[in-house]
Parts: C-alpha cells; structure tokens; sequence
C-alpha cells in the first residue's frame, strides 16, 4: 500500500455543504509510491467533484492522459491515452467499514480521509485490458523486429495445419473419447 501524502487527503472539517471540487495529479512521483506497480509513468490528470450532504459525501472522479505501458503485441513503450469516470460514497457511520467496494463507511469522528489509494486503484481499473499500439496515431512506435518474428512464427504455426501436425486428430481416435461419448447415449 503507497504512503500517506497530504496531497490527496479530504479534510472533511473544510468542505462546505453541497460541490467541493479538487484536482490531482498522478504521475511518476505518485506511482513512486506503491511498489510493484505494473504502470511506471503517467501523466493523468484527475477532476473531483465531492458533493457533501449532512451524512454522506459523494465523490465523482474523472481520470484524463496517458499511461506508458508495454505493449502486449509488440513489447515497445507505448503511451496509451486514458480517460475513465468513477464514483465513490463516503457515508458517516459509528464505525470504519472498507468491505464494500462501492461505499466507503467512516467513523463521524474521522477528520480526514485518503485518496491515494482509491486513485491509484481507480488508475489501475482505467488501463485497457489489451494493450497494443492499434488505437494510436500514426506514427505507431511498433517494434518492427517483433512483429516480424510473429508473423514468421504465425506462418510456421499456419504450415503446421495444413500439414495435419496440429495434433487435434489425436483427440478424434483416442478410444478414451469414444467410450465418454457413449455415456452420453
């Protein structure tokens, strides 16, 4: 988990009744901060609206740059744009809960809460599942070298087939297969 910072707490005894609204910058010296981290640099800027009401705060997020990751296809740094929206409630309640994954409940007595966990999270959730240079301008930093080595061994793997060696037809004449397809009748 990243260390405390002050540049990301809510001070709850310094919001006023009704829109609140912050900004955050994540960038490498945030990310510096949790170890492990699959992302190493970005540049997202993050708008907060925090609405309070007399016993829950309501917090929209809205995440907008980019991140530098490792291409899945081609392993070459790319900078991959982000843009995401969250929310997040903050109820008051007699006691801290942080079970559940959409309200957040706190003790009355807490002055404070921080963000830079819940962002750093968020952060995470905003990065595409398949990372690859097909939604980048052009030019796209493809590593050329790679994708030539794929597709020489896409073109072994297609000469494989049409040969019969992709070893599937093993399944047809295994008698094993034959004596669970009767369990069927």
């Amino acid at each position: 988990m990243g260390t405390r910072s002050k540049a990301y707490l809510i001070e709850f005894n310094k919001l006023v009744t009704g829109l609140n609204e912050f900004d955050f910058t994540l960038d490498d010296q945030f990310l510096a901060g949790f170890d492990y981290s699959p992302v190493e640099h970005c540049a997202v800027e993050v708008d907060l609206k925090l609405t309070k009401s007399e016993h829950m705060y309501d917090l929209k997020f809205d995440f907008k740059g980019t991140c530098r990751l490792v291409c899945d296809t081609c392993a070459e740094d790319i900078d991959l744009p982000i843009k995401q929206k969250f929310g997040l409630l903050i109820k008051l309640s007699e006691a801290n809960n942080f079970d559940d994954s959409e309200i957040i409940y706190i003790a009355r007595t807490e002055i404070e809460f921080d963000l830079k966990q819940y962002l750093y999270e968020s952060l995470l959730l905003a990065l595409p599942a398949k990372k690859n240079c097909e939604g980048l301008s052009e030019p796209k930093p493809c590593n050329q070298e790679v994708l030539k080595r794929l597709a020489y061994v896409e073109m072994d793997e297609d000469e494989d087939e049409d040969n019969g060696e992709d070893g599937d037809d093993d399944d047809e004449n295994d008698p094993r297969w034959n004596k669970l397809k009767d369990l069927l009748n």
